[in-house]
C-alpha cells in the first residue's frame, strides 16, 4: 500500500492566538471593519496581480514587506520585477493564475494575520504539451497598521496537495515518479515543473510537514508583537 503523504491534524494548542478578534466570535462591531479592510488588500493578491495591475498590487504593502514563493523569495519590489519577468517569458516560463475560496482573518491591537484558501493554477509547456498544474493552498499574510493605514508585512504559503493534468486530454506527458518523489507531498508535481523551468523550488512549504507548526507559531508571535523575521517556514533566518 502506498504511503499517506497528507496528514491533517490540528495545530498545537500554543500556536493559537488566544486574545486576536475574529469571525465576531470576539471583539466589537468596529473590528468588523478591519477585518474587512484586511480581506480586500488580501484578495488584492489574485486580483490584482493575475491582470498585472502593479501599481494596484503595490499599494497592498508595506515599503519593508517579504514575500516567499515556491518560486521566488525577497522583498516585494523584487518580487514584483520577477513577476513581470516571468509574464514576459511566455511559455519558457509558467502562466499563474489563482481562484481565491476563502479566508480568515485575526486581528491584535495594529497586528493581523489572514489565512486565505486559494488554488493556483500554472499552466506550463512541456515538448509542446501544455499541462495545467493546479494547486490547493494556504495563503499567509501577515499584516501591521502603520499611521493608520493596514499593509502586508509578510506573505508566504503552504501547499495542501497537487496534480498535474493536460490541457488536451487526448495528449499525454510522462512524468517519472522516481523524479516528484523527492519533492514535498503537498507541491510534489508543481516543484518538479519548476526545477524544470529552471526555477528551483523553496522545499520548506508543505503543510503536511513540521513547517506548518512552524508558521502558526510564528503568526502568533506576530500577534502578540513579538518580533519575527524571515524564514517563517523553517528555521534558517534570511538576510533581507
Amino acid at each position: 500500500m502506498a504511503a499517506y503523504n497528507y496528514q491533517t491534524v490540528q495545530p498545537p494548542l500554543s500556536t493559537w492566538p488566544e486574545h486576536a478578534s475574529r469571525n465576531n466570535a470576539t471583539g466589537t462591531d468596529v473590528d468588523v471593519l478591519d477585518r474587512m479592510k484586511i480581506r480586500e488588500i488580501c484578495e488584492g493578491w489574485g486580483c490584482y496581480r493575475d491582470a498585472a495591475e502593479w501599481n494596484n498590487y503595490r499599494s497592498m504593502f508595506h515599503d519593508d514587506a517579504y514575500i516567499a514563493t515556491s518560486w521566488k523569495q525577497g522583498p516585494i519590489d523584487e518580487f514584483i520585477k520577477a513577476s513581470k519577468e516571468g509574464f514576459e517569458k511566455g511559455n519558457e516560463f509558467m502562466y499563474i493564475l489563482h481562484r481565491i475560496i476563502g479566508q480568515t482573518v485575526d486581528v491584535h491591537g495594529t497586528r493581523a494575520v489572514s489565512k486565505m484558501k486559494v488554488t493556483i493554477t500554472c499552466r506550463f509547456t512541456f515538448d509542446g504539451i501544455e499541462m495545467d498544474n493546479d494547486a490547493d493552498c494556504r495563503f499567509f499574510f501577515l499584516l501591521e497598521k502603520r499611521q493608520g493605514k493596514w499593509g502586508v508585512v509578510f506573505y508566504t504559503l503552504l501547499f495542501d496537495k497537487d496534480r498535474f493534468t493536460p490541457v488536451n486530454p487526448d495528449r499525454t506527458f510522462k512524468i517519472p515518479e522516481e523524479e516528484v518523489a523527492k519533492y514535498p507531498s503537498g507541491y510534489r508535481y508543481l516543484a518538479w515543473a519548476e526545477a524544470k523551468i529552471g526555477s528551483p523550488p523553496k522545499m520548506d512549504l508543505n503543510s503536511h510537514g513540521k513547517e506548518r507548526d512552524i508558521l502558526y507559531g510564528k503568526c502568533k508571535d506576530w500577534l502578540d508583537g513579538k518580533g519575527v523575521r524571515p524564514n517563517l517556514t523553517g528555521e534558517d533566518v534570511v538576510e533581507y
